[in-house]
């Protein structure tokens, strides 16, 4: 039987395996280096982070805050009665605009507040307050215009024969008893100039009081006059004096409108001291107040825009800006949150539509 060589056939297929194997080596690694990027072209985790950091602590989210509110005029004036009458006229009805100026009723005066007209209108204080003056300045004149004139013409001529005496004295014509005599008329004569002259300053003195009070008298009654045609709304200079004194008026002191008449304000009621018959506001602009919970409160600042939108007007939208932020809460107990009322002034109120005290919700816009 032939022998046959098996070695040499062996060490062909192990050359042959080993040379695929490094073939299949050789194709994986170019098979990589084919799909994978260049490590130089990958960009680090870290740097990528940063890029986003700034991009997200830059975008700052809008919030829109809402808030319940009702409407008010920016003030009120009220119109009163300060003296008490009947009501004669009522010429103006809630909701009416009005002038200032404008007469919004009629009424006369009671006999007790008429009694207080009468005694500040036909007062006599002045009228003696000027005579008490004009007796002063009249004694004053005749004092230094005619009594020390005359004073001092006789005073002068005391000296003059005082002086021809002693001539005459130095010559032996007259005796010293002469000389005497009118040495004693010159002292008599300047002793009553010089009480004449003090008379004189206390006349002075006199007057300056008397003017005192006639201008006091006169500023009290001007002030006086001038209550009373604020309070009665008619005037009472010396032409009007002669007029029914009874006769009052309530006027319009601003431009506005009628918010409220007093349902006891009628014709013919008779009203005391002090009574308020209406009142008077502006319509336009208006302040809006909402309550604002702690928490919305530190998110908005004055001035800050906002939208309006009332309950009965809901097709429309009204801007205001934020006018008022309080400092003091309106509960200061510890154990609840503290809530504020915020007051935001609409731009504009057109036509009136807007009423006092309608309900509302604003919106503002802040940023977080």
């Amino acid at each position: 039987m032939p022998e046959f060589n098996t070695e040499r056939p062996r060490r062909m297929a192990r050359g042959l395996g080993v040379a695929l194997a490094v073939l299949v080596a050789l194709s994986s690694l170019a098979l990589v280096a084919i799909t994978q990027e260049p490590k130089k072209a990958v960009s680090s985790p870290m740097p990528a982070k940063a890029a986003i950091v700034p991009q997200i602590a830059d975008a700052k989210s809008e919030l829109e805050i809402h808030l319940r509110g009702k409407s008010f005029s920016v003030f009120k004036r009220p119109i009163v009665m300060y003296l008490g009458g009947v009501v004669k006229d009522v010429k103006v009805t809630e909701g009416q605009s009005v002038k200032a100026g404008d007469t919004l009723a009629e009424y006369e005066l009671d006999p007790q507040s008429l009694a207080q007209v009468y005694n500040v209108v036909k007062t006599a204080n002045v009228d003696n307050a000027k005579k008490a003056l004009a007796d002063a300045e009249m004694a004053l004149k005749k004092l230094e215009e005619i009594a020390l004139p005359i004073k001092q013409i006789a005073l002068d001529k005391i000296k003059r024969e005082l002086s021809n005496i002693k001539e005459l004295r130095g010559k032996d014509l007259v005796q010293d008893s002469a000389v005497k005599n009118l040495e004693n008329q010159l002292q008599v004569a300047e002793k009553e100039k010089a009480d004449l002259e003090k008379n004189i300053e206390q006349t002075r003195a006199a007057r300056k009081v008397a003017k005192e009070n006639y201008d006091f008298a006169l500023g009290t009654y001007t002030n006086s006059i001038a209550l009373l045609e604020w309070q009665l709304n008619r005037p009472f200079g010396p032409k009007d004096q002669d007029k029914d004194l009874k006769q009052a008026f309530l006027k319009s002191p601003i431009d506005g409108v009628v918010l409220r008449i007093n349902p006891e304000f009628r014709p013919q009621a008779q009203l005391p001291n002090g009574f308020q018959a209406m009142v008077i506001a502006p319509m336009d602009p208006l302040l809006v107040r909402c309550k604002v919970h702690e928490l919305d409160l530190v998110k908005l600042k004055t001035g800050d825009r906002a939208t309006v939108i009332f309950d009965a007007i809901t097709d429309k939208k009204f801007s205001c800006r934020i006018d008022r932020i309080p400092f003091t809460s309106r509960n200061p107990a510890l154990e609840v949150p503290a809530d504020y009322d915020i007051e935001c002034l609409l731009d504009e109120n057109p036509g009136g539509i807007i009423k006092d005290g309608m309900t509302c919700t604003v919106k503002v816009s802040v940023q977080e």
